[in-house]
């Protein structure tokens, strides 16, 4: 199988720390089809974790925050000139772009000093004829490679979009600065749920060709083992923050009458305003709050542990969350509400979507009822295995982003 030399992957932090843990997934088939993938992080913090033998850690930037000093701006005086100029057309007003001007020329100096940065490395290391950048977020990477394009306008670039870097809404002040540079730059961008995809087309249909869908995956971990029990086993995994509406869940554990042993994975600010309202939760409910813990554990934890129901509470959702694709892939149902792309793997056959302003009295009453029902119905749980198996296997979803990457290179 023909594959390119090698692959740039630009993140966050990944492979260090704990964020970024779906690129587990697709690290080890993007290193299968591919001779060598480079992974360039913005932040190098915490532990490093483990790769496959063709994977290499670039460290590229010598000061993630730093920017271009007054003599770089000025050596490069149409770059920052274009680059205001873009962010004045863009902004959702004049009055916006004034307001914001000062945070603005910080972030193109910034953007500008890791660009030389990163231009001083691929200048030397990278082949435009058989190498290709791939920012997996569609920020502050995508917004570096997109000055990058205007001086190399032979090199390759694509992008992932996923939540944060798709909808305005959840951007400060309703605006993702440099979207119109993204866009002109990268030759595509790939948005991991149908709803980012006709998110995209609507806010930006001028752009419409570049858009493909390319959903994430989880690997297979087998079957989740399911024995009966008086008390209603409840999971939910996410970031302790308010977009992710945990307390909802506290709220309506409030209500219940019935047994609950409730097992949360995950940390953030919030967790010590929850651990105030779940000490006011009555006997009959059970807490355990595991904290972030890594990918591999918490798949150890489902192969070992009976799980009833999922509950993803989040207010919104640019994909299709990978949480729900795990615990999906074990078998387990799923209450969630309707945020981004949870509609595209949460529904009958998995479980039950509810209204994206659910309230707890609603809430309550589904886990009870599903709680007495679907959880325990093993042929109902094989069956939202296969939806998982139908749709999002790692390897084939992963599989396909690749053979798509290949063809854009020819």
């Amino acid at each position: 199988m023909a594959s390119l030399s090698t692959v740039w992957l630009f993140t966050m932090r990944f492979p260090f720390g704990k964020g970024e843990p779906f690129l587990e997934n697709e690290l080890p088939v993007l290193c299968a089809h591919f001779d060598k993938v480079m992974i360039v992080p913005l932040f190098a913090q915490g532990d490093r974790r483990t790769l496959p033998g063709n994977a290499e850690v670039v460290q590229v930037l010598r000061d993630p925050y730093a920017g271009a000093s007054v003599m770089e701006v000025l050596r490069q005086g149409g770059t920052y000139l274009s680059c205001m100029s873009a962010l004045a057309l863009e902004a959702p007003s004049p009055a916006m772009f004034r307001k914001r001007k000062a945070e603005l020329r910080s972030r193109v100096r910034q953007a500008m000093r890791r660009a030389a940065d990163l231009e001083r490395v691929l200048e030397e290391n990278f082949d435009p004829s058989k190498e290709l950048l791939y920012s997996y977020w569609t920020v502050d990477w995508a917004t570096v490679l997109a000055l990058l394009k205007h001086r190399h306008p032979e090199w390759r670039m694509v992008s992932r979009v996923h939540g944060f870097d798709l909808f305005p809404e959840r951007a400060k002040d309703g605006w993702i600065p440099f979207r119109s540079m993204h866009l002109e730059a990268m030759d595509r961008i790939h948005c991991v749920s149908q709803a980012g995809l006709d998110t995209m087309s609507l806010l930006h249909p001028a752009h419409k060709e570049k858009f493909h869908l390319a959903r994430l995956g989880t690997e297979d971990h087998g079957p989740g083992p399911w024995t009966p029990s008086s008390a209603l086993r409840l999971v939910s995994c996410s970031n302790l923050v308010p977009l992710k509406r945990v307390d909802l869940l506290v709220e309506a554990l409030m209500r219940m009458q019935r047994p609950v042993q409730w097992t949360h994975f995950g940390d953030g600010p919030e967790r010590a305003r929850l651990e105030r309202r779940i000490a006011d939760l009555p006997a009959n409910v059970q807490v355990e709050l595991k904290g972030a813990v890594a990918n591999t554990a918490l798949m150890a934890w489902y192969r070992a542990h009976p799980v009833d129901l999922f509950v993803h509470l989040s207010a919104s959702e640019g994909g299709i969350p990978v949480s729900i694709q795990e615990a999906v892939s074990f078998g387990i149902p799923v209450v969630a509400c309707d945020a981004g792309g949870v509609r595209e793997i949460v529904g009958p056959a998995t479980g039950r979507l509810l209204p994206l302003e659910c309230g707890a009295d609603l809430l309550a009453g589904t886990l009870e009822e599903l709680g007495s029902t679907l959880a325990g119905d093993r042929e109902r749980r094989k069956q939202v295995r296969a939806v998982w198996s139908e749709g999002f296997q790692a390897p084939v979803n992963f599989g396909h982003f690749c053979a798509s990457l290949l063809q854009l290179m020819g």
